[in-house]
């Protein structure tokens, strides 16, 4: 059973203002953009501080030309199950 992360207060300011926003999010290698379509991760509105959940980083890692073999872009697919 996977336990979900839960972030009540900004690890950077302290906020309790960090909230929890899922939506497309769009990153750079090298100049080659690549997106992740529904990324769900914690945001501060106070220092913009991000806290990715270990979801969250399997599926820009899975994205990102920076862990590609061949430097091609992938489509990050969310884990089912």
């Amino acid at each position: 059973m996977k336990e979900e992360l839960v972030v009540t207060a900004c690890p950077t300011c302290g906020s309790s203002a960090i909230q929890k926003v899922r939506g497309p999010w769009t990153g750079s290698y090298q100049g080659q953009a690549y997106t992740v379509p529904e990324l769900e991760y914690y945001a501060c509105p106070n220092c913009q501080e991000r806290v990715y959940p270990p979801e969250a980083m399997r599926l820009l890692q899975q994205a990102s030309p920076a862990y590609s073999r061949s430097g091609v872009q992938r489509t990050a697919r969310r884990a089912t199950g």
